[in-house]
This record gives structure tokens, C-alpha cells and sequence, in this order.
């Protein structure tokens, strides 16, 4: 197209037009009236005729010119049809925000009046940043300080409990602090303990739970040995083998101490072969010879926890565990044990963190229930603390823990109080079955937010599938700046700002036609390219349906009043305060 505003070059301009036109009705003011005396002066009639003609003359050119530069003006205003890309404005996203400024915070708008970003979410977030991007004051912190509901913290250096616990207990919080670690003591006090086993203890006592031991049992020894990513390999079956082996001992050690067995007694079992086999034909009453045992196998019915089951229900049960224990007879005494060794060894390995060492204790007799998050007239905040320089031992740890929560919520009656799980460093650990709650977590209450270093780092724990699902399932992303690795720089540059429509402006010289034309055409570009997105200040947050917002992180040291209420940071000894950005 040839957009043009300017009149065509052989006609005279408009201010030579206007000037005539100003000339002549100057010159029409200083004559007689054409009607003057009751008789016409002809020349006066015509210098007025001219004014006129050359007033209405200027008029017409004045609106031509006016209609080329608004044809001007829309030549240049893209048409979107190569993508309409844009950032968002405050007026677009105001109706979004928390009017209460509690919740989930994401940091403060860099447009208009530069709100403070309170974005409430009823499923999933997730936030990826890149080390050295301050997650912790800008995000972990910040969240923890502003969402009053029930809470569940990953904190990798006990540096998050150290920073919040009083002020969280201070406006009436209860929290619980699993620390086997026992790592800055002195700050956060005696640790709480909590016994995975309680769930299964809890379902040969509860009336009619019998039905679901085995179900409960399966979900549990795929947290403590699951697949690796979404691969399965040749050693599926091996791993298949090794937690029925950790279910039969797990049933064993459960059904004789109940609430007094733990993940530690199970590993010390599955450690002595002989006290493994001996335990085995107790429960089947089955002798070293394979006959009945004279005095019966273990009095499954007659225990205390059985009276409360249907008769039909029990003796089904009974009949199984017994049907169990036989099979692992003849495994362990069968000619060619390759097999059993196979399986045993699969799970001493996958119980080895909790057999010995400062995870047992915390793992011990419960000093709460997971079910505490959903009660109660007042919030429950769970710490689950590891130790960063093992974390080989308790990522499994954290990853039992972390399933157990969840667990306990998805099964309370109370559907509709929310739980937050703030996941810092969600890749340092596994959460089994996490896929699915990104997809129906809601229903319960689940409010999941993950926290990570990269793309790439997820994909490599939970596996592409569920890569898909995070993305497609999260209701808030947030990008801190700094982002560096190549796959989430293409990811957000292509796939989540997308295209915008640009106007492409060349100019050319024509024989015919004194002076420069212009040649416009429209384009497309990235709203950021992966360069552009890595040198960013800022950060960028995506909202359900909202275009992207560029925003500021905001720190607790800057917000009023939790830069007063927020501790000390252990590590760094001394009080962190900036210059206040938001006073709430």
C-alpha cells in the first residue's frame, strides 16, 4: 500500500490556498458593502464572490487532508493478523485480583498505578526460577506469609521454619515441624514425628477399612519404590517384586504393633532373612518342615483390632495375608533364590534411609495427625524440613511425606477448605501420582504450587507426560527473571507471549513522481524473543486467560508489616530490611 497524506504535487498547497483565501476576504473587508445605496458595486460583489470561493475552497482541501491523515493514521495500525500479542494492562486483570490483598502473592504490576499482585487459584501454580533468582524472599516467603488457610512447606535448609514459625504462631497458627535432621534446634524447638504406617494401622481399626489395606498398601510402596520418570524398563518386574516384598513385611509388622510399627522396624525386617522367614510362617502357621505349626498361625481374628470388621470381610482378609505369606515361603526357600535375592535387595535398598539414622525418630509414634490440616478453628502450617546435604536419604523422606499429606486431605470429608502445598525445590524429590492430582486435586482442596530451577530439571523427575500435565493444569506461571535455560526461554517466547502484528515501513523514489513514497506491510515478531526474555529485569506472570503481566518481585523485606514479622534467616545472622514497596 502507498499511504500518501499530502495533497497531489501539481495542485497548490493548502497554506497557499488558505492564504489567498485570507487575502481576499481581508481585501473584501476594507471595500464598500456590494449593496451599498440601493445599487450593486460590481467589483466589490466579486472580491466578495472570490473570498467565498476560496474560504469554501480551503474548507474542502482542509477536509480532504484531514481524510488522508486519518487514512494515514490507519494504514499504520496493525491488523493482527499475523498474532495480537500484547502485555496486559492494569484495567484488563484489576477484576482478578484479591480485593482482601491476602493469598497467594506474585509480586507488584509495573503498569499504572503498580498494584500489588494478589492472585487467589483454586488448583495449581507453579513458579520456575533459575538459582540465584531469590525465590525464597520473593515467592516461598512471601506466600507462606500471606495465605492464612492450612499449609504444608517443603524447606530444604530449615532456614523457612527458622524465618516463620513465630510469626505464624504469633497471629495464631498452629505448626508442626518434621525436622529428623534436627537442624537449627535451638530456633525451632523439638521436632514432631509423624508414622507413615499410621494410615494402614488406621484401616485395620476403622470399621469396614479391611477393603482397603491392600489399595492403600499398593499406593503406598510405589511412593517408597516408584518408577523412575514415565519410563518403565526391564526392571519393572524386579521393582514389582521388591514392593510385594516391602507389603507382606509392612502387613506384618502392622498387624502385630499396629500404631508402635514403623518404616524402621519394616527395614530391620527385610535385613534379617531368618527373623523375615520365621515371621512369615508364624503368620501362615506353617513349620520349618511345612506342616501346620501345633500352635495355629498368628490369631488374626482374635486380635483387638479385628472385633470392629464384618466376620465375612475379616476371614477374606485373614485368608489373603496367610495366602501371602505361604508365597513368600516358597520364594524364599525355593531351589534357585536369584529371585529373591532380586526382590530383597530392590527393597532393603528402597528402605535403607529408613531403617537406621535420624529419619527413624521422625518417623516414630505420631505426635499428630495429617488430618489436623483439615480441622480445627484455627490454620495448620506443616514444615517438612530436610537436610541439604543428604539428600539422597531424605528426598525419600520427603517425597513419604509430601504423599502422606496429600492422602490424608483427598480422604477427609471436608472437601472444601483448601490446603496449600507451597513445593519449593519440587524436583529434588518425587511425589508419586502427581500427574493426577494436577488434574483433580481441586475437588479436594489441593492447592498445589511448585517451585524449580527449569523445565528440563521437572521433565527429568516426573517425566514428559507430566510436563504436559503441569502446563496445561496450572492455573498461575510465574517466571522470575533470570531465566537462562534454553528450553523454558522457547517455551514462553513461542509458545506462551506468542506472535504480534508489526507494520513494516520501506520508502522508494519514482521518475515519475518528485520525493520519497512509502511501502507499508505488516509482519510478525515475537512479543519477547528468547534474548529479549533472558536480559529482562523483570519478571513475567501468566493468569488463567489474562495476557501477560510484567511485574516487579517484591521481597518481604519491602512489605509492611512482614519485613517486621519475618525472622532472622539463620544463615545469614542479621535482620533483612529494604526501603517498604507495599504497606499492607
Amino acid at each position: 500500500m502507498n499511504p500518501q497524506y499530502s495533497p497531489n504535487q501539481n495542485q497548490p498547497s493548502l497554506l497557499a490556498i488558505a492564504s489567498i483565501a485570507g487575502g481576499l476576504v481581508w481585501w473584501a473587508l476594507q471595500l464598500d458593502a456590494p449593496l451599498a445605496g440601493g445599487h450593486v458595486d460590481w467589483f466589490s460583489a466579486f472580491v466578495y464572490f472570490m473570498a467565498g470561493l476560496f474560504c469554501l475552497h480551503t474548507a474542502i482541501r482542509l477536509l480532504e487532508n484531514i481524510s488522508h491523515f486519518i487514512d494515514f493514521l490507519a494504514s499504520r495500525k496493525p491488523s493482527g493478523q499475523h498474532g495480537s500479542a500484547a502485555w496486559a494492562k492494569i484495567k484488563e486483570y484489576k477484576d482478578a485480583l484479591s480485593r482482601s490483598k491476602r493469598g497467594p502473592f506474585w509480586g507488584r504490576a509495573l503498569d499504572g498505578s503498580r498494584p500489588a499482585l494478589f492472585f487467589d487459584y483454586a488448583s495449581n501454580a507453579m513458579t520456575i526460577a533459575p538459582a540465584g533468582s531469590g525465590k525464597g524472599i520473593f515467592t516461598v516467603v512471601t506466600n507462606i506469609m500471606s495465605i492464612l488457610h492450612s499449609k504444608v512447606i517443603a524447606d530444604f535448609k530449615g532456614e523457612l521454619v527458622c524465618m516463620c514459625k513465630a510469626a505464624l504462631e504469633k497471629r495464631g497458627e498452629i505448626v508442626r515441624v518434621l525436622n529428623p535432621g534436627n537442624l537449627w534446634q535451638n530456633i525451632i524447638g523439638q521436632s514432631d514425628s509423624y508414622n507413615p504406617l499410621d494410615i494402614i494401622a488406621d484401616d485395620l481399626t476403622r470399621p469396614s477399612g479391611l477393603r482397603d489395606v491392600m489399595d492403600d498398601l499398593r499406593e503406598m510402596c510405589a511412593q517408597i519404590l516408584p518408577e523412575p520418570g514415565d519410563k518403565e524398563t526391564d526392571n519393572s518386574y524386579f521393582r514389582e517384586g521388591s514392593r510385594r516384598l516391602i507389603t507382606d513385611a509392612i502387613f506384618f509388622e502392622v498387624m502385630v504393633d499396629l500404631f508402635d510399627a514403623t518404616l524402621s522396624s519394616v527395614a530391620l525386617l527385610i535385613e534379617n532373612r531368618t527373623r523375615l522367614e520365621d515371621m512369615a510362617r508364624w503368620v501362615a502357621g506353617v513349620d520349618l518342615e511345612g506342616k501346620a505349626h501345633p500352635e495355629g498361625p498368628f490369631p488374626i481374628e482374635r486380635t483387638e483390632w479385628a472385633q470392629g470388621h464384618d466376620p465375612q470381610d475379616l476371614a477374606e482378609f485373614a485368608g489373603l495375608v496367610r495366602a501371602r505369606a505361604k508365597n513368600l515361603i516358597a520364594l524364599m526357600s525355593g531351589g534357585d533364590n536369584r529371585t529373591f535375592d532380586s526382590f530383597i535387595t530392590g527393597s532393603q535398598i528402597a528402605l535403607a534411609p529408613f531403617a537406621f539414622g535420624r529419619l527413624a525418630p521422625a518417623m516414630g509414634r505420631s505426635t499428630f495427625r495429617m488430618s489436623d490440616l483439615k480441622e480445627g478453628k484455627r490454620p495448620t502450617t506443616l514444615f517438612i524440613v530436610a537436610d541439604a546435604s543428604r539428600m539422597e536419604a531424605y528426598k525419600s523422606f520427603v517425597g513419604l511425606m509430601q504423599w502422606c499429606c496429600m492422602t490424608a486431605v483427598k480422604r477427609h470429608d471436608n472437601k472444601e477448605r483448601p490446603v496449600h502445598y507451597i513445593l519449593d525445590e519440587a524436583t529434588n524429590y518425587k511425589v508419586n501420582g502427581l500427574e493426577n492430582l494436577l488434574t483433580w486435586g481441586r475437588s479436594y482442596g489441593l492447592r498445589l504450587h511448585l517451585i524449580f530451577q527449569d523445565l528440563a530439571a521437572f521433565e527429568r523427575t516426573y517425566g514428559k507426560t507430566a510436563l504436559d500435565t503441569l502446563l496445561s493444569e496450572t492455573e498461575i506461571k510465574q517466571f522470575l527473571p533470570g531465566q537462562r535455560s534454553p528450553k523454558t526461554l522457547e517455551l514462553i517466547s513461542k509458545q506462551m507471549l506468542g506472535d504480534q502484528t508489526m507494520m513494516a515501513i520501506g520508502t522508494s523514489r519514482s521518475n515519475e513522481q518528485p520525493g520519497l513514497s512509502e511501502n507499508l506491510s505488516e509482519a510478525g515478531r515475537p512479543l519477547a524473543t528468547p534474548d529479549e526474555i533472558r536480559r529482562l529485569l523483570a519478571g513475567i506472570l501468566f493468569v488463567r486467560q489474562h495476557l501477560p503481566i510484567l511485574f516487579e518481585p517484591v521481597s518481604y523485606a519491602e512489605i509492611q508489616p512482614w519485613r517486621a514479622q519475618v525472622g532472622i534467616n539463620p544463615f545469614h545472622g542479621k535482620p533483612f530490611k529494604k526501603k517498604v514497596k507495599i504497606r499492607l
